[in-house]
């Protein structure tokens, strides 16, 4: 699974069933906050270059190249990309997992 389509806006629609059977865990909720610190962090440092890039294929390029580092930091997390998209459709659907993932990013926050 490739990262751009959750990265900018985790536009990525999981079925609930998915991931109903395995609820992310306290260590999955604490890696992924890890992670999208560092996603967004990488998001964001592309973001400019990006919009910046005077071709389209240029463009795609460092797209791909930020994809790459963003996958790079899920795993050094202890994540993998999938299941990183997984947990992330879980904060958009339960509740439970939402409070808990605004609990643990309130560090993070500046």
């Amino acid at each position: 699974m490739k990262l751009r389509h959750i990265a900018p806006l985790f536009a990525l629609t999981l079925s609930c069933a998915a991931f109903a059977d395995a609820a992310p865990s306290d260590k999955e909720l604490q890696q992924f906050v890890a992670a999208s610190v560092e996603v967004n962090k990488i998001n964001s440092a592309s973001l400019a270059k990006r919009e910046a890039a005077t071709t389209a294929a240029a463009a795609e390029k460092l797209e791909d190249e930020a994809t790459a580092s963003m996958e790079k930091a899920i795993e050094a997390k202890g994540l993998t990309a999938d299941r990183y998209a997984e947990i992330y459709t879980a904060t958009q659907n339960d509740p439970a997992v939402k409070a808990k993932v605004v609990a643990l990013a309130k560090p993070h926050r500046k």
